[in-house]
């Protein structure tokens, strides 16, 4: 058994730079990490944007939502002066640029986390369908897992493409939900995806005899991810990949 689990870099290297964009990747792939994690949603025009929250607020000098925004918008937001003047002008890129990227550097894999999109149930199925579109473009599919708490959107994507591996993110506990075994068990997942917090070995256990692999968020404590290699815990999404030994981020 590994000493620690295959390390995914949260956002990019988001403790590094700033959280969803070109920069926290590559800064990701500086430090040795092979594998990253971003987030896409949809703008009103049908754009896919990488970007964690609902709203512009906290990640970018815009506010508000921007299901009403489109490409012509995003191109005037800045997604990086909030974390230091060194990445004033960065901006928020779009799906195509991250498969983009991952085409240009295959050995680095992905997690794509689907949004639940709050702008209604067109522009969530153009979301997905749009997602199912632009992954066509990855040379190497196989390094890519989809991930969402939106269970719906994660089906409705692999009606779309069946081949794509998925993972099942788990609702923290005490959030309504459906139950995790059943439904990444008819969706085909490869993963399941629980929050560290109140995560158990026996817990753990479950999973993996259920036959999933396991990967838990958000874990930045390398001792807390050795501990959780040793339940049988097979990756980990953490902020602070630099923390982590050469041999874990090349897994």
């Amino acid at each position: 058994m590994p000493e620690f689990p295959r390390v995914y870099a949260h956002r990019g290297a988001s403790s590094l730079a700033p959280e969803n964009t070109m920069a926290a990747f590559v800064k990701a792939m500086e430090v040795g990490a092979r594998r990253f994690e971003f987030d896409v949603d949809i703008m009103g025009d049908g754009t896919l944007l990488v970007i964690h929250d609902q709203t512009l607020d906290r990640t970018t000098n815009g506010s508000g939502p921007y299901y009403d925004l489109g490409f012509s918008d995003l191109r005037r937001l800045d997604a990086g002066a909030w974390f230091s003047p060194a990445y004033r002008f960065e901006r928020i890129p779009e799906l195509a640029d991250v498969v983009e990227f991952l085409n240009r550097y295959p050995q680095m894999g992905a997690n794509l986390e689907i949004k639940p999109c709050r702008g209604g149930r067109d522009l969530r199925d153009r979301l997905v369908g749009s997602v199912a579109v632009a992954v066509d473009a990855l040379e190497d599919p196989s390094r890519l897992l989809v991930s969402s708490f939106d269970h719906d959107a994660l089906t409705r994507f692999h009606a779309a493409r069946p081949a794509v591996d998925l993972g099942w993110l788990m609702d923290r506990d005490g959030r309504p939900g459906p139950d995790w075994r059943s439904g990444a068990s008819e969706l085909g997942c490869r993963a399941v995806h629980p929050d560290d917090t109140g995560l158990t070995e026996a817990g753990v256990a479950e999973m993996t005899a259920a036959g999933f692999e396991v990967n838990v968020w958000t874990v930045d404590d390398p001792d807390r991810a050795r501990e959780l290699a040793g339940w049988g815990v097979a990756g980990v999404f953490t902020n602070r990949p630099q923390d982590f030994p050469a041999s874990a981020l090349a897994r």
